[in-house]
């Protein structure tokens, strides 16, 4: 009997089974080609969807355009056809019974003619598009970008210059680099060495946000430049890898090296991405200063030797758990140590009425290791097209600490010491822990308004601690009056409304507000002092676009930004440059306010004009002081006073002066005015950079680019003037897959940061590093490189405040 069941219900298995692979054995083909000229378009995105949009199947086109899509029911059902710069196409298709296959034909895309929230009209995706409130520089699409690093392309985008130091500036201003929509704790020398190591192929957008809107946090002087990396929509495996050496020849030869692998995966519900780079580098540096004080002269020349290694990576991880919801996650990770040490044969001079008196040789051996690691939790809930909400949780801990031993010689003109040897050592612990969530919402409103409101939450705690020993009686004694312990608490609570409309095809506008309320508090264990301030601030956005017609496009807009002092400038902890020089934080700093007015214009895809006047309120500065009885000097972050910065922005992207000639210029010229008390200083200051790039037959690209600043007025010191010239050969391999590059950077030695003191006559000094290097590169890219559209997750503005 229960033979007879078994076989029974076999038998109805198979029926069951039969019939229902006799349901889903249809398929459909067809091709896909650009409307006009009948080109094929490989890689488009073709999908079938049920009558409720629920997503049946889908597949890319080949190489030639075709597409199959198998194992579908017989029913009706509509065929979606989607490729970056082109409308969207839908077809209805019915497949009835008996109907194995359906030829769905030649499928005619047609280029993209107008954008709703973009001020640009073009046929195909530009270099430059002008949003509603940023612009956005199309790497994938620029022709000068390809085979170059990650801070090639920086270099190349509107409105953006990099300084001696490494900082990176928007309209002459330090800015916020924020990465994939999340704010990178890197900033001066060490993003510089990221972006460098980074392939350029792997960057699909840059967004200029010169003045942000109430959806981002309010702390910034410059704006906002985001970073959008691929995320790539095509099933299976893609990405790139780099790898790239570079070499200077000074008084010894120093080596660098460095590697980026990016992977991406996408399966049917999944989306994983991996990036990994490593990199060393030996470098110099040497500082020199010149001090009058009375009849006295102290010079110091110090040269400090350093080599370095850091490994930062990023794993992501995105499910799609339907049409409606995606959960995802992101870890990023950082470990970099540094060891540097100065020649001892170099040190410090005092001369008395010109005559050498006193010699100082400094011995001084540091090492500083920054660990950290960051993940996010992300959560985004469809609920239509343009109505969505999203939220985040975000925690980070940086493990800082720094070691140093210094010593200090004293001998006269003759060798006999002239008072006893100097010798101490620090060691400097600094953790930091920051946990933040937040949520995001938005939606279109009577089908012309996009509006925007969410909430924030985040708190950050850090503990310093400081532990200074002097070698007394031949052994280590710890210096009480130098030690220190110092702990502060941050919190702030933030949330926000923004409305943005395009009124007709010429007008648009956004207006928004942000309140944060900031609560902080320090304790400064070993002074035995504590400090408490609350503040609630309100900041405002406006912003409102002109685009008369296909060619012109102008914008107006205001923003009143927060610039809370960086966690390593509240640090009371003090810092040695050589025997007489160190730097110190300052636990009593108060944030920068920044209310800023723009004025832009932009002609076609190439060319942007900005007029800018910003206005900083307690601008967060190193302020020096001078011992006029020892020379001694020492810098102290302060909050120097009023800044006002009025100039204009040019920029020209991607201008063909020929086919085979293409021109980059970022500029700038403004004037500065410092005033603190009865202190005042102005000048007109401005930078530039150029880049031109000759397009070479068989993929081959030559190269030159330069940068040059006038002198600038930062707080009372003046920078003097500074620039940098270089060269690149580069060649396209394997079908243009890869690339490698040849480049020689600061070719005559100009790159060099010197200032004078406007305050205190005969302070001056000069820092001078590796800046004339040789490097090659090589670049290789699988897969396809279209990118999706982005998720806003990842979003964390108080990692960026960690420093260095």
């Amino acid at each position: 009997m229960n033979n007879k069941i078994l076989a029974t219900l076999l038998i109805l298995a198979v029926s069951v089974s039969s019939a229902f692979a006799a349901r889903n054995n249809n398929n459909i083909t067809g091709k896909v080609t650009e409307k006009g000229n009948g080109n094929p378009l490989p890689f488009a995105t073709v999908t079938v969807q049920a009558t409720d949009n629920k997503v049946i199947g889908g597949a890319t086109t080949a190489d030639n355009g075709t597409f199959s899509i198998n194992n579908l029911p017989s029913s009706n059902f509509k065929l979606r056809v989607s490729f970056i710069g082109f409308k969207d196409t839908v077809i209805t298709v019915a497949l009835k019974p008996g109907e194995n296959t359906f030829n769905a034909g030649t499928i005619e895309m047609k280029a993209e003619t107008t954008s709703l929230k973009a001020a640009v009209v073009t046929a195909r995706v530009p270099v430059i598009e002008q949003k509603l409130d940023k612009i956005v520089m199309n790497v994938a699409e620029a022709v000068s970008t390809q085979g170059t690093s990650g801070l090639d392309v920086l270099r190349k985008a509107p409105g953006i210059s990099i300084d001696p130091s490494g900082n990176i500036l928007l309209n002459g201003q330090p800015a916020q680099i924020w990465i994939d929509n999340r704010p990178s704790n890197l900033s001066g020398q060490d993003l510089e060495a990221m972006l460098s190591g980074t392939d350029g192929a792997s960057i699909d957008k840059i967004e200029i946000i010169s003045n942000p809107s109430s959806k981002y946090d309010a702390s910034g002087s410059g704006g906002i430049i985001n970073i959008k990396t691929k995320k790539l929509f095509l099933k299976g495996i893609n990405g790139s890898v780099r790898v790239g050496y570079d070499g200077a020849n000074y008084d010894k030869y120093y080596n660098g090296a460095n590697g980026t692998i990016n992977m991406n995966y996408r399966g049917e519900k999944t989306n994983t991405f991996v990036n990994y780079s490593p990199r060393y580098s030996e470098d110099f540096g040497t500082f020199y200063s010149e001090t009058k004080y009375g009849n006295n002269l102290l010079t110091a020349n110090t040269k400090t030797e350093s080599f370095s290694r850091a490994h930062s990576y990023k794993i992501g991880q995105d499910y799609y758990i339907n049409k409606k919801n995606i959960f995802g996650f992101i870890i990023n990770g950082m470990n970099r140590s540094v060891n540097d040490a100065s020649d001892p044969e170099t040190g410090s001079t005092l001369f008395v009425s010109g005559v050498a008196n006193e010699f100082t040789k400094t011995r001084m051996d540091n090492s500083r290791n920054n660990n950290s690691i960051s993940p996010n939790v992300n959560y985004t809930h469809i609920f239509s097209e343009g109505h969505e909400l999203t939220a985040n949780f975000d925690y980070s801990y940086f493990d800082l600490n720094n070691t140093s031993e210094q010593e200090n010689i004293y001998t006269n003109a003759i060798g006999q010491f002239t008072r006893p040897d100097v010798l101490f050592r620090t060691n400097s612990q600094q953790y930091i822990d920051i946990i933040s969530a937040k949520v995001d919402y938005e939606r279109i409103l009577w089908k012309s308004v996009k509006f925007e409101a969410g909430a924030k939450y985040a708190v950050s705690n850090t503990n310093n601690d400081l532990l200074r020993e002097d070698f007394l009686n031949s052994q280590w004694t710890k210096n009480n009056s130098m030690s220190s312990k110092f702990k502060y608490k941050e919190q702030v609570t933030a949330a926000y409304l923004s409305f943005a409309r395009q009124f007709g095809k010429k007008w648009s506008g956004k207006a928004g507000l942000r309140g944060e309320y900031t609560d902080a508090s320090g304790e400064w264990i070993s002074a035995n002092t504590t400090s408490n301030r609350g503040y609630l601030d309100l900041f405002p956005t406006l912003f409102t676009g002109f685009t008369p017609n296909k060619n012109l496009r102008f914008g107006l807009s205001y923003t009143l930004r927060i610039q809370r002092p960086n966690y390593f400038q509240l640090n009371p902890f003090r810092m040695y440059i050589d025997a007489n020089s160190s730097l110190e934080g300052n636990p009593a700093l108060d944030p920068q306010y920044t209310h800023q007015l723009s004025l832009s214009a932009g002609y076609k895809s190439f060319l942007n004009v900005s007029l800018v006047y910003q206005l900083s309120e307690g601008a967060i500065i190193q302020n020096p002081y001078f011992n006029t009885t020892t020379g001694e000097k020492l810098l102290k972050w302060e909050n120097f006073g009023e800044q006002t910065f009025a100039g204009v922005a040019l920029g020209i992207t991607e201008f063909p002066i020929k086919k085979w000639l293409i021109l980059n210029i970022n500029g700038f010229i403004a004037n500065l005015n410092n005033k603190a008390g009865s202190f005042k200083s102005s000048n007109i200051f401005a930078n530039a950079n150029v880049n031109l790039a000759f397009l070479l037959p068989k993929n081959t690209r030559f190269e030159a680019s330069g940068f040059a600043m006038t002198g600038i007025p930062y707080g009372y010191f003046k920078v003097e003037p500074s620039g940098n010239l270089s060269l690149s050969l580069k060649k396209g391999l394997l079908d243009n897959k890869a690339t490698i590059a040849i480049n020689a950077n600061d070719i005559l030695r100009t790159q060099r940061t010197k200032a004078s003191n406007n305050n205190i006559d005969g302070y001056f000094f000069e820092n001078f590093n590796k800046t004339q290097t040789i490097s090659i590169s090589f670049n290789y890219r699988f897969g396809q490189g279209k990118a999706s559209k982005q998720r806003k997750v990842g979003e964390q503005e108080e990692s960026s405040r960690v420093g260095n």
